[in-house]
């Protein structure tokens, strides 16, 4: 997965997320809309068949977009590999 950034600034972050669809970003949008450093983050496709998600973070005065998303990627990767360890330990 890519990643295209469209748009920055130091509180608006507008990323196109390359070859992703709703099973990716499902998790990334709803950990960005609990978290409550952000103001407004959603993500949009043209067409599910021909476009890529685009994913806007807008966060609150004196928070980083970048910064939320990458905390988020680190939440959403101890999660998995959490469960990797929960199903693949018990086989050993």
């Amino acid at each position: 997965m890519e990643f295209k950034v469209l748009e920055k600034d130091e509180g608006r972050l507008v990323i196109k997320v390359l070859d992703a669809d709703a099973s990716v970003m499902y998790p990334i949008i709803e950990q960005l809309i609990e978290d409550e450093r952000v103001e407004d983050a959603n993500y949009s496709v043209e067409h599910q068949e021909l476009d890529d998600p685009v994913l806007t973070i807008r966060a609150i005065e004196g928070e980083y977009p970048k910064e939320i998303l990458t905390d988020i990627a680190e939440s959403i990767k101890g999660q998995f590999k959490e469960l990797y360890n929960e199903l693949f330990e018990e086989e050993e």
